[in-house]
């Protein structure tokens, strides 16, 4: 090989280690919502001033994740409505927004807006928790889409152009409690949880927007779940909790392939979690949890159920490690085994400390952030932005406590993680922590 053929080589192998390199966080929880992270050094404390790479002021408030893909930043947020309890305004001026910012400094690429076309559910009761924007983007590297409510379902092109927006419901959920459920990609198609606005499941064509099948139930609502794709007996299901149920879909018709009775019966917010084919799910008020095998037909209620558990749950999305389950709920830690259910360990955290404004003194009960783990580090993230870091064990072994002193929230979003830097995003910022800071 001739030396312009040696630079060459060299030069294509430099891309392919750079391309192989990045970490990816595209969507709600990560790659297929596991919320599991390749990085392994992530810094071990942060405050408002230490590892602070950058941070940036929000137009608007939020309650969705950040997802990265390259050195790209999606979050949304909205302005308009909805911005002060006492004083909400007028819902005609309901804008929401997808924003694109630098992953290396925080810089704004570009920002989309999104005018509200149909009446959202008005800002008071639960919904003043998290607001018109709490649904997080996906993206495939080429376009990102995203829900906005009654609005529709939205996709934008890497420059931010709006490409095609298709309404999947003008509903409300019994309580009004608006949307949550996050949009995931299965091939080329966009699923998207219309359970609260449609009483439905929905597959789009990412080409255009338009419908490739719709799984229509006239009890399902009250459901902010985020579906995942599970691969169990030879094939791809697409796996969700809904009221009353456990629920697989096939990806390539949305025909329901089978389901099993869930105690979780009201309201489901957590996601579904996966290990070794099969998946697990908590919440309600009761604490009710279930594991079900996948890769079955039709009504699987007795013959994959694996086991039926109290465990006590709050809003967030447990994380797997190692056959077991970490999460957080009423300001209590816990460890749980996938295989039987059985509760390994609870342990309180340390109170966060009370602050000025809607993030400081709120109950833990109400924190909405999803686990996620790193490497062999668990971390717990609470709506006052403080970070439990907990290793990944069998025993209870607090790491550090980490968080923004100065900034009162609340912090809703599930940080991302992304080449050992994570990212947080309050209804005020958005912050990335790195090692070294600045």
């Amino acid at each position: 090989m001739n030396r312009s053929g040696q630079l060459l080589f060299a030069l294509i192998m430099l891309l392919v280690t750079s391309f192989a390199a990045a970490e990816d966080w595209p969507r709600f929880r990560g790659p297929n919502g596991s919320g599991l992270s390749t990085s392994s050094d992530i810094p071990s404390s942060w405050s408002d001033e230490e590892n602070v790479k950058w941070k940036i002021d929000l137009p608007g408030p939020g309650g969705s994740s950040p997802i990265v893909f390259g050195d790209r930043i999606y979050v949304t947020y909205y302005t308009g409505y909805g911005l002060d309890k006492e004083e909400p305004g007028n819902a005609a001026d309901l804008k929401r927004y997808l924003a694109c910012y630098n992953k290396s400094d925080g810089a704004l690429v570009w920002h989309s807006d999104v005018p509200s076309m149909h009446d959202e559910d008005p800002y008071e009761g639960f919904i003043t928790e998290h607001g018109y924007a709490s649904c997080t983007p996906v993206t495939d590297g080429e376009r990102i889409y995203v829900m906005f409510g009654k609005t529709g379902v939205v996709a934008f092109d890497k420059e931010g152009r709006k490409l095609w927006l298709t309404n999947v419901g003008t509903d409300s959920d019994p309580y009004k409690w608006g949307n949550g459920g996050s949009c995931i990609l299965v091939g080329d198609l966009l699923v998207v949880n219309a359970a609260n606005v449609g009483n439905s499941i929905v597959g789009l064509r990412t080409s255009d927007g338009s419908v490739a099948w719709k799984y229509e139930d006239a009890d399902l609502t009250n459901c902010w779940s985020t579906p995942i794709v599970v691969h169990a007996n030879g094939r791809d299901e697409i796996v969700t909790c809904v009221p009353g149920k456990i629920l697989a879909l096939d990806p390539a018709s949305g025909e329901e392939i089978w389901s099993a009775a869930s105690p979780i019966e009201k309201t489901t917010c957590a996601s579904v979690v996966e290990h070794e084919g099969a998946v697990f799910a908590m919440g309600g008020r009761a604490g009710d949890a279930i594991g079900v095998r996948c890769g079955g037909e039709g009504d699987v209620s007795e013959t994959h159920t694996i086991w039926r558990e109290k465990l006590r749950s709050g809003i967030g999305t447990p994380v797997v490690k190692d056959g077991h389950m970490y999460w957080t709920s009423m300001g209590i830690a816990f460890c749980a085994s996938c295989d039987k259910g059985e509760v390994i360990y609870k342990e309180r955290l340390p109170k966060p400390a009370a602050k000025d404004g809607d993030g400081g003194g709120r109950s833990p009960t109400g924190d909405y952030a999803s686990a996620i783990a790193v490497g062999d580090t668990v971390l717990l993230t609470t709506r006052s932005g403080t970070t439990h870091m907990v290793k990944a064990s069998t025993t209870f072994e607090p790491i550090r406590e980490n968080g923004f002193a100065q900034d009162e929230g609340p912090f809703n979003g599930t940080p991302a993680v992304s080449d050992g830097e994570l990212f947080f995003r309050s209804d005020k910022c958005l912050y990335c922590v790195s090692s070294g800071g600045a």
